[in-house]
């Protein structure tokens, strides 16, 4: 992770040093489940914290702080979860890893809070906000600052505007810039990564006091790097000197700061190649030459040197004039390349006219030999700008404009369909990987709507622009709606009515335990649906299905189902299941009667002989006599019921070796013993 440093540059050495103290204010409203290319904001500030902090300073003394997270509309939630210490990363990321947003934005007192809990009024302070959101609180950031660097010793607040627009990061930014600190804008997990590990390297910093002479030799070293390199690329820095834990190269601009020199862009040696001794740096945006300085120790004191010009270069896009709502479309590219760098959709009248992005993909996650991008169009018709974004540096190298046309979005189906029933839709539309036919409930959640059933259009017959649906198993009015999935838009709706049908079960009154009966039915005769044997008294009343089989596969064509019936008696319920809702559409009891099991054998017989027994009992297909030895808990024998005399009720079964054991008959569908006897193998 890129590492961007600004710890002073000149050669005064100090005679004491005390541990910077910090506090991460960390956003857990509501709004930090928004994504960001699929991922909750939150999820990704989690992951990020976790993978900055396992490499931060052990002499920083570090805290956590979140709002929001724990009420809905409260804007006094504010909670301290690690008090400032050593060593404290492992519990800050575990602590951050059960924040769940949910609340407002009192980001003011969030961090006047914070300030109190470093005691910035009598020993250095730093604040590290990350917010995807204004305050939201009636609190005013810009004048919070002026009062927190006005009371503190020496108080500094850095602001991450995780998500916000250039219009947002404005009103942010001045809490930071109050104070001393900066404003970084991160719009995804790789520039929330760089401002958090620039903003904690900045807090790792030494307090300086009591200054004395500098040391009168500092140890020399070298960096080289190519003599020039494009905007906005990688490249990779040589480096010969002491190599400690703080030394570090960097990219100084000796034209910033109106002309007193700054950092752009640095890295620890620690995150180097260690075996060739090199580090790998980003090239600024902005054309002119720079230099390469080796900075030796937590001072930064500059012991080597070397110049790198950064020349310009070719950045173009290559896309359509124009294309159809929710299409895909390719993007051809020239450019850096970095592994930060995307082409983006741009909404150029969005936010009052700031812009926002609407969409966009990374160059490394798509045809990068080929330099090409696939996109998909919004949803919205209108003129849009394509960005070639370079993630490193934040700066937009090249642009275009591409106008999203308006297309014809249509489903066709039955105006109605019988509950549970199967039934074909057919689409016009962008057909998006990600988009799907919904079946919607516009009545449910208070009015808001929700979608009881749908199918992706790349999972049903896509040639012939087709997809079955299974309707609902309620009655009443439905809409079926195209979802255009990467735009998470709907695009065309139609009315569906879901009637209802006969459905009914039928079957004798008792059965014997054990037997199987027949079970004649009507209903949908869906693929999931399916009658069962249901007993409403098993689990302590919460019931339990006890068999069971699928209506479609049985007898089909006079829609019966065989189902084995429980060996144990009682009342139970027949059932028909409609599989796709998890409803039940009907049902009829069933009496589980008894029936004389028994067996009749010699009480004793020799090792290795063939023993008839007779026996009575359900006879069903699994149904078995066995010799079962109680000492060892095991079956030493076993005969179907099934493969032997079966009209007679007898089988012959081979004894085991000598020992007691017990005749049993056992069901199979059960797996229970019915009846059992003892018996003596000699």
């Amino acid at each position: 992770m890129l590492a961007v440093t600004c710890l002073a540059s000149g050669n005064a050495a100090y005679a004491q040093e005390q541990p910077g103290k910090a506090m991460i204010v960390l956003d857990g409203s509501g709004s930090m489940w928004g994504q960001i290319e699929g991922e909750a904001k939150i999820s990704i500030a989690r992951r990020v914290l976790t993978d900055v902090l396992a490499s931060s300073p052990d002499t920083l003394h570090l805290g956590l702080m979140a709002y929001g997270h724990r009420e809905k509309g409260n804007c006094k939630d504010i909670e301290l979860l690690v008090s400032p210490s050593t060593q404290s990363a492992g519990q800050i990321s575990s602590l951050a890893a059960e924040i769940k947003p949910k609340g407002k934005t009192p980001l003011s007192d969030a961090v006047k809070s914070a300030a109190e809990a470093l005691k910035f009024e009598e020993e250095k302070a730093t604040v590290i906000l990350i917010t995807d959101g204004l305050e939201t609180c009636r609190a005013d950031p810009c004048a919070l600052g002026k009062a927190l660097e006005s009371a503190g010793v020496d108080f500094t607040a850095h602001v991450v505007g995780f998500g916000l627009s250039a219009k947002e990061g404005r009103q942010v930014a001045c809490l930071a810039e109050n104070t001393g600190g900066r404003y970084l804008p991160a719009q995804d997990a790789d520039s929330l990564g760089a401002a958090l590990d620039e903003t904690v390297t900045q807090a790792a910093a030494p307090v300086q006091s009591e200054p004395e002479p500098a040391p009168e030799k500092l140890p020399t070293a070298t960096v080289s790097g190519p003599e020039s390199v494009e905007i906005g690329r990688q490249f990779a820095a040589s480096w010969d000197g002491p190599g400690e834990k703080w030394d570090r190269i960097s990219l100084f601009d000796p034209r910033a700061a109106n002309g007193e020199g700054r950092e752009v862009t640095g890295r620890r040696i620690q995150h180097s190649r260690s075996d060739n001794q090199e580090v790998l740096l980003v090239a600024p945006v902005r054309t002119g030459t720079y230099t390469l300085q080796y900075r030796f120790g937590p001072r930064g004191h500059v012991i080597g040197t070397a110049p790198i010009e950064v020349v310009d270069a070719a950045v173009s896009l290559e896309a359509p004039a124009n294309v159809d709502i929710g299409r895909s479309f390719t993007v051809e590219w020239v450019g850096p390349g970095g592994r930060r760098d995307r082409v983006q959709i741009i909404d150029p009248i969005a936010n009052n006219g700031e812009g926002k992005v609407v969409s966009g993909k990374r160059l490394r996650n798509d045809d990068f030999d080929n330099r090409k991008v696939s996109l998909v169009a919004p949803a919205k018709p209108g003129f849009y700008r394509l960005q070639y974004w370079n993630g490193d540096n934040r700066a937009e190298l090249a642009t275009r404009q591409i106008e999203v046309l308006d297309a014809e979005v249509a489903i066709s189906a039955p105006d109605t369909v019988a509950i549970g029933t199967d039934f074909d839709a057919e689409w016009i539309g962008p057909g998006g990987r990600r988009d799907s036919i919904n079946i919607v409930n516009p009545q449910a959640d208070g009015g808001r709507g929700k979608s009881v059933g749908g199918k992706r259009l790349t999972n049903g017959d896509f040639d012939n622009r087709t997809v079955t649906l299974i309707a609902p198993a309620k009655p009443g009015e439905y809409q079926l709606q195209y979802y255009n999935g990467d735009n998470r838009v709907v695009l065309a709706t139609r009315p569906l009515i879901v009637e209802t049908m006969a459905v009914s079960l039928d079957a004798p009154a008792e059965v014997t335990m054990g037997h199987t009966v027949k079970v004649g039915w009507s209903g949908p005769g869906a693929r999931r649906d399916r009658v069962e044997i249901y007993d409403p008294n098993a689990k302590g009343g919460r019931g339990k299905v006890v068999s069971s089989k699928r209506v479609v596969g049985a007898n089909s064509d006079d829609n019966t189902v065989e189902l084995v019936v429980p060996v144990k008696p009682g009342s139970y319920l027949l059932r028909y299941w409609n599989g796709d809702s998890s409803v039940v559409l009907a049902e009829l009891p069933i009496s589980v009667v008894t029936m004389d099991v028994g067996l009749t054998a010699p009480p004793t017989t020799e090792a290795g002989t063939l023993l008839s027994v007779e026996w009575r009992g359900p006879g069903a297909r699994r149904d078995a006599v066995q010799f079962f030895k109680p000492a060892d808990g095991k079956v030493h024998a076993s005969k179907r019921v099934f493969t032997d005399d079966y009209d007679n009720r007898k089988v012959t079964i081979k004894a085991p070796k000598a020992g007691e054991y017990l005749l049993r008959y056992w069901s199979g569908d059960g797996a229970i013993a019915l009846a059992e006897q003892p018996i003596s193998v000699q």
